[in-house]
């Protein structure tokens, strides 16, 4: 059992306190070696229950729901596998019932130390997959760049930026740490987006969002420039399940590891495809951004002339002290000498 927790790709432990029972998942996408699936499990107490299932996905009768059908058998117990097919909610799915099913993702040029990420949309279709649903985008940011939570708190400057209002903010948002003194690896933004009006004459053209960043000040380089990677935003729709969705009962959810867990438990996500940029420097969902630096050749020169304008101007101040010290004396031996004269 231990060799074979070790090869998979996740394991998941969850402890039921009420019932005392732990559950242990596991899932693997290919098979832990070249002979295939083989497992052995030892069960001649009969105290451990195990079930193996060979089963695919069906056509679900739901939209929202994922259905899974095959056969099912219980070891020392079953003679033979039982069929099977059974239906539960999904949270996650394609978004393919509205035209607003792609984008891409790009920076404005120049991007200067002050880069603005733009979400395009080539339709501007917002019809929702259902009711109460909104539209949303969540960024993963490295050390390098950060939002300003001040900046995005102004309703009218969102509404600029086609942006509705920020509900989360995570990780290092200090405005003006460098990026050597930053801790941990970076932040995270979830973004409500506000698109078109359905209703408006401009249904029918594409559309886009503009998220501002910032970057932080990086470590010198002897080019005078550095590269730092961003990966692509996640845009989904976030949509209320109906009151009588079940969500709890779906064995493959894994719930609160990211993004999810910032929305309530019966909510669902219909994302959209990211339509790849062809213009990308990197050949892949990363932008790439060039950043100036200080240049490491150039680096002398700066610290001579900064030493040198120090000195100059603790030598302009200190003639300044004794220009003033001068002529406070010259006025106390004035004064004096008056007093002289009028006695």
């Amino acid at each position: 059992m231990a060799d074979s927790l070790s090869s998979a790709d996740y394991v998941d432990m969850d402890f039921d306190a009420i019932s005392q029972a732990l559950s242990i998942s596991t899932f693997r996408g290919e098979p832990p070696n070249q002979i295939g699936w083989t497992e052995r499990f030892n069960n001649s107490g009969g105290a451990i229950k195990v079930e193996v299932g060979i089963l695919a996905t069906e056509k679900p009768t739901e939209p929202e729901e994922l259905s899974l059908g095959g056969f099912l058998t219980i070891v020392g117990e079953d003679d033979k596998p039982s069929p099977t097919l059974f239906s539960f909610p999904a949270r996650h799915h394609k978004n393919s019932k509205t035209s607003l099913s792609q984008y891409e993702a790009s920076f404005l040029s120049p991007t200067g130390l002050h880069p603005t990420l733009r979400l395009n949309f080539p339709s501007s279709s917002s019809k929702t997959p259902s009711e109460n649903c909104a539209l949303h985008s969540y960024l993963t940011l490295p050390s390098t760049l950060f939002p300003d939570k001040y900046q995005l708190s102004s309703p009218l400057f969102l509404a600029s930026k086609n942006l509705r209002w920020v509900r989360s903010v995570s990780g290092e948002t200090d405005l003006e740490a460098p990026d050597w003194a930053v801790e941990r690896w970076g932040s995270a933004m979830l973004i409500e987006l506000a698109p078109p009006d359905p209703e408006s004459n401009a249904v029918h053209e594409s559309w886009h969002a503009d998220i501002p960043l910032h970057l932080r000040y990086l470590r010198p380089s002897k080019s005078g420039a550095a590269s730092t990677d961003i990966p692509w935003p996640v845009v989904f729709w976030a949509c209320t399940a109906e009151e009588g969705s079940k969500m709890s009962v779906n064995p493959f959810d894994r719930v609160n590891l990211g993004y999810d867990g910032l929305f309530g438990p019966k909510t669902m996500f219909y994302h959209l495809d990211p339509a790849f940029n062809r213009h990308n420097d990197t050949g892949s969902l990363v932008e790439r951004l060039s950043v100036p630096v200080l240049a490491m050749d150039s680096n002398a020169w700066i610290e001579s002339g900064t030493v040198i304008v120090v000195v100059l101007g603790c030598l302009w101040v200190l003639g300044k002290l004794l220009l003033v010290a001068s002529g406070r004396n010259k006025v106390t031996e004035a004064r004096q000498h008056d007093k002289k004269k009028a006695q």
